[in-house]
């Protein structure tokens, strides 16, 4: 069996695979190794040390922007093929709440960004005319790809296991930047939101996904692959810091 560009050994394609509280081990302790965890990625603990500059958190917070917001409308693809109509109304929640701050009650997540942008040194002409750099187009593109290609559920997986981390890490940054830099409330809000129980929630939905439809050996082995590509690559996204 070969799946983007890997081959998996899966003698018995169809048997039962893990309980998904046993999958969740594995992919947890795969999570866990340095090429993988964002959580402590130099860039965070730059940023925990004081010793990032503001213009480096604008930066990578601005890359973020530019793919998250296109592939945040890719939800209303996964909600278009999602049978299950209680995946379909947390999709939609998810969808308005990235474009309208429907759950939060705060405004929709680009105009967060853009608030802490302003705050970090970006103005409005800069944030209309960034590109994405080759760290962000190689991770917009690989989940573009899923979202649209692959079926509904590798991307709901896919999305939910990128917001699984996003608490941690946005709680991270938020904590520096109260700590080390002077950054107002309500600019603050953009990482406070990604920190949490909002984020939290679409998380959880990872794993409702993978005990109804990642049952087999088949699939996890395929799903694995999956979610650990996505960290590395989103790993690597991570050092766009740099380049500011």
């Amino acid at each position: 069996m070969i799946f983007g560009g890997m081959a998996f050994d899966v003698p018995n394609p169809g048997a039962p695979g893990l309980s998904t509280a046993e999958f969740m081990k594995e992919i947890e302790a795969g999570m866990a190794e340095p090429h993988r965890d964002r959580t402590n990625h130099p860039f965070i603990h730059a940023a925990l040390e004081g010793k990032a500059t503001p213009r480096q958190i604008g930066g990578w917070l601005l890359q973020f922007r530019l793919w998250a917001d296109p592939l945040n409308k890719n939800i209303a693809i996964l909600y278009a093929n999602a049978p299950d109509s209680d995946l379909r109304a947390a999709l939609l929640e998810n969808l308005l709440e990235e474009e309208k701050g429907m759950t939060s009650g705060l405004e929709g997540h680009v105009a967060l960004i853009n608030q802490a942008l302003e705050e970090l040194g970006f103005s409005k002409k800069d944030r209309e005319t960034a590109q994405m750099l080759p760290e962000s187009w190689a991770f917009y593109h690989w989940v573009d790809s899923v979202m649209k290609t692959r079926p509904f559920f590798e991307g709901m997986i896919v999305l939910a296991m990128s917001e699984k981390i996003n608490p941690i890490v946005f709680g991270k940054l938020a904590q520096a930047l109260r700590k080390h830099y002077k950054i107002s409330e309500r600019a603050l809000r953009a990482f406070d939101v990604h920190a949490g129980e909002v984020e939290e929630g679409h998380a959880k939905l990872g794993e409702i996904v993978l005990d109804r439809y990642v049952t087999t050996r088949y699939w996890q082995e395929q799903v694995k692959f999956l979610i650990f590509h996505n960290a590395e690559i989103y790993y690597r996204f991570f050092n766009v810091w740099t380049a500011y």
